[in-house]
């Protein structure tokens, strides 16, 4: 058994781990990484074919962190391979009494759009006058995001947009998700100006406050989709830092920090490390040979919710859909009791993503609250573009990923995991946690977890600490 020693190994090589070896390896501390599978990237794969391409996973990334940015351009994803979304998706459908309506934009829309009552758009403008959470709460400790909504835009704007929205990135339920933990900013908003349109105007006033923050967000893809990213920071670590097909066999707490007995091709390795990041899908935890100290103390993680999805990207001829496409995509509201998520015009977003003449459509289904519609027949899904896009021509591409664990849901018990994993990681020095189950679900918000992880370990390293 070959016996070896760096300063940090870590468990996975998502967009979390390898964020975490990048900000460590650049400032020269020491980092390994095992991952399980064949590729690096997680989630995040592309695939192309016949002038189709078709993500797994995230279809974009909202640069908001200035960190994100330096990221990108220090591993070589320049303007020539990175890609602005189209002016076109800034526009965003729903679906409302089976036809698709532009989210609105401007106050005038707003006054015009069909998807809201007038009681609806009255109570909207009552937002600034409701009160905390806390003047509200009635010994509640956590509130829905659903809560949230009603209580300070009224029922209309949740079944209307938030409800939709809320299953656009969470696949999730709007009653069971803590605001204070799935939307953050939304819930410190309301902490910190009572009123979260007062708090988004006096952000946008002052977005140039915080040096760590770009003043306005910028949706990007690439060239060769988004395994772009995880690909470059994989190529800008230290050659043989990062292995595949590995088999975690043994995982030790030791005097200096800890000991992973792994094996992959080139037999069994043992190597020891100070400090050991985890991060794996919460889920896979309890595949991991923890000691059993870890591992017992980490079952509010383990049990995090994760509904499954299923993304069908298809590919047709532009002449055969009726609708425009011009646009983001649509969400469909629950009252719609349509058998889709939503759908994403991948095509409209991002150019490259189809062959000419031709468009591309990321379909959604499944989800926590019809988790059953993850297992749609194509002609389901055939039948409802039908219905809501005017799609009569038959698919000219097809790619399909399913994922049974999709998304972990920040529900309203999701404290008592962020408590479990802090108590584990304080009871056993040089362990730590990272990835979609916390601190957010997207891309950007694991990168900047992973990039400040990384950091934090690598000078804890040159104070001695």
């Amino acid at each position: 058994m070959v016996q070896k020693h760096t300063d940090t190994i870590v468990l996975g090589a998502g967009i979390s781990g390898l964020s975490i070896a990048h900000a460590a390896q650049s400032r020269d501390h020491a980092v390994l990484v095992l991952e399980s599978s064949d590729q690096v990237g997680g989630s995040i794969q592309s695939y192309r074919s016949d002038g189709y391409l078709a993500e797994h996973g995230p279809n974009s990334i909202l640069i908001k962190d200035k960190q994100v940015a330096t990221l990108l351009t220090e591993v070589g994803l320049d303007a020539h391979e990175s890609q602005a979304a189209n002016n076109e998706a800034k526009k965003r459908y729903i679906v409302h009494q089976g036809k698709l309506h532009a989210m609105p934009n401007s106050p005038l829309t707003m006054i015009k759009t069909p998807l809201f009552s007038l009681g609806g758009k009255l109570r909207l403008a009552l937002e600034p006058f409701i009160g905390r959470y806390a003047e509200h709460k009635n010994g509640h400790n956590e509130e829905s995001f659903a809560d949230f909504v009603k209580r300070r835009l009224g029922p209309d704007m949740l079944a209307s947009a938030a409800g939709p929205f809320v299953s656009g990135i969470y696949a999730g339920d709007p009653e069971k998700l803590s605001v204070r933990h799935a939307f953050p900013r939304l819930w410190s908003l309301e902490n910190r100006y009572r009123s979260f349109i007062l708090g988004a105007i006096a952000s946008k006033l002052g977005a140039g406050s915080n040096p760590d923050r770009l003043a306005k967000g910028k949706m990007l893809s690439f060239r060769s989709g988004m395994h772009a990213i995880p690909k470059a920071i994989h190529d800008h670590l230290p050659h043989n830092s990062v292995k595949t097909h590995c088999t975690i066999k043994k995982i030790k707490k030791i005097n200096t920090g800890w000991s992973v007995y792994w094996n992959n091709i080139s037999g069994e390795q043992e190597t020891t490390c100070k400090n050991l990041v985890i991060t794996a899908p919460h889920h896979k935890l309890k595949d991991l040979p923890l000691p059993s100290s870890v591992f017992n103390g980490l079952t509010p993680v383990m049990s995090l919710d994760s509904p499954p999805v299923t993304s069908l990207v298809l590919g047709f001829k532009k002449e055969d859909i009726t609708h425009p496409l011009d646009g983001f995509g649509m969400l469909i509201k629950q009252s719609e009791n349509s058998r889709l998520l939503g759908v994403l015009f991948s095509s409209s977003m991002f150019d490259g993503r189809a062959p000419e003449g031709h468009v591309t459509l990321t379909c959604m289904m499944g989800g926590t609250i019809h988790p059953e519609y993850s297992e749609n027949s194509d002609e389901i899904v055939l039948a409802e573009l039908d219905r809501l896009l005017g799609v009569n021509g038959k698919p000219t591409f097809r790619h399909k990923t399913i994922w049974p664990k999709a998304i972990p849901q920040y529900g309203l018990d999701y404290q008592n995991a962020l408590d479990a994993m802090d108590e584990v990681e304080k009871n056993n020095p040089g362990l730590h946690f990272a990835g979609n189950y916390r601190g957010g679900i997207s891309v950007g918000d694991c990168i900047v977890n992973g990039l400040e992880l990384g950091t934090r370990l690598s000078t804890n390293e040159q104070q001695g600490i």
